[in-house]
């Protein structure tokens, strides 16, 4: 594996934590390291400006609550004299692979940053931003730089929450499309987390496609697709607690909706003895969770990060940089229609021309 070098010196300088004296890797403040999995790294500290500010690692932001890291760290020297330098050989931990680390200095607070660490094969699949990051790259994006107060981030967090209600307006996002399976019970019509909160999901952002399964025989289970109705049409049904096989079912969309059948199950067609054996089994779209803490991952998958941070960076705009929301808005749009196109099934189509019969004059 690769040996890699850095020079290390120290000036004033802004980041997450306020203006200060920061490190300089190779000449550039706050930087996030991407520290692979089976090589070394030379933090070379031995010009005078590292005097008294030792480098070291930590798995918490500036080591604190204290949290040293010392597995492959190595320290040789006096900071800030000739030979001074700090190693770490980062090897891979079993199983899990090396912690989330943080460089600090063992004598001042606030002078580091991030270092991630990775495979040695560089899985993209491994990058999964906090969500400080996401508000730190969206704020970077509109031209606003500097430090973040608590209510700027607070701010951006709101923001993102609202937008992740927005993408559940434009479609179906596949990596959140579950499958849910209700027991049938004879008679009833409605159902609803309230009334099975064991079997119904309560986050149901909408209703896909629904069908009946008879499971008696369960070496040979029979699916039944029902007819999706809307209100009006389920209205005007005559008997709304008439029993049957149900056929047809009308989503009540609300805070937590509800489910209505007909016909309701009769006796032959419900799971009353066996809970099992015949089900109402639906595909719903779930909400995209709430952000929460600011060292959370979001509830995205990685083909929508880069339209996740280009519409945060359109939404902040809007509050301290209007004269870029036009084009963080187009940047956004473009994202999130490569992101839709991404995220299909990526079925084969069948396209038909419509064909018109002139009235023969």
């Amino acid at each position: 594996m690769a040996t890699i070098t850095y020079t290390v010196t120290v000036a004033t300088g802004t980041n997450q934590y306020g203006t200060g004296n920061k490190y300089y890797i190779n000449g550039e403040a706050n930087v996030v390291l991407y520290l692979q999995e089976g090589n070394t790294y030379i933090f070379d500290q031995s010009d005078s400006t590292n005097d008294t500010r030792q480098i070291a690692f930590s798995t918490n932001p500036k080591n604190s609550p204290a949290a040293p890291y010392t597995t492959g760290v190595t320290s040789t020297g006096t900071p800030g004299n000739a030979g001074a330098k700090t190693t770490i050989n980062v090897a891979p931990v079993r199983t899990t692979g090396a912690p989330l680390l943080f460089y600090y200095c063992t004598a001042h607070s606030g002078m580091g940053n991030t270092a991630q660490t990775i495979s040695p094969t560089s899985e993209t699949t491994e990058f999964n931003p906090q969500v400080d990051e996401i508000i730190e790259e969206a704020y970077e994006r509109t031209g606003v730089l500097g430090t973040r107060t608590g209510y700027q981030l607070r701010s951006a967090r709101r923001s993102l929450n609202i937008m992740f209600q927005e993408w559940g307006n434009r479609g179906v996002h596949l990596w959140k499309v579950k499958l849910a399976k209700i027991p049938l019970v004879e008679g009833q019509a409605e159902y609803n987390y309230a009334s099975d909160s064991e079997n119904f999901p309560n986050d149901i952002d909408s209703v896909l496609e629904a069908y009946y399964r008879n499971n008696s025989d369960t070496t040979a289970p029979v699916d039944i697709s029902l007819t999706k109705i809307d209100r009006s049409a389920y209205s005007a049904t005559p008997n709304k607690l008439a029993k049957g096989t149900p056929s047809q079912y009308y989503v009540q969309r609300k805070l937590n909706p509800s489910i209505f059948l007909y016909t309701t199950p009769s006796s032959s067609v419900s799971s009353t003895t066996t809970p099992s054996s015949f089900q109402f089994c639906f595909y719903y779209l779930s909400k995209i969770q709430d952000v929460g803490a600011y060292n959370n991952t979001s509830d995205v998958v990685n083909r929508f990060y880069p339209c996740m941070i280009s519409g945060l960076a359109y939404y902040l705009s809007q509050k301290v940089s209007p004269e870029r929301s036009g084009e963080l808005e187009r940047r956004y749009e473009s994202e999130m229609l490569r992101a839709l196109d991404a995220d299909n099934q990526g079925t084969s189509s069948f396209i038909s021309p419509q064909t018109f019969y002139g009235d023969g004059v």
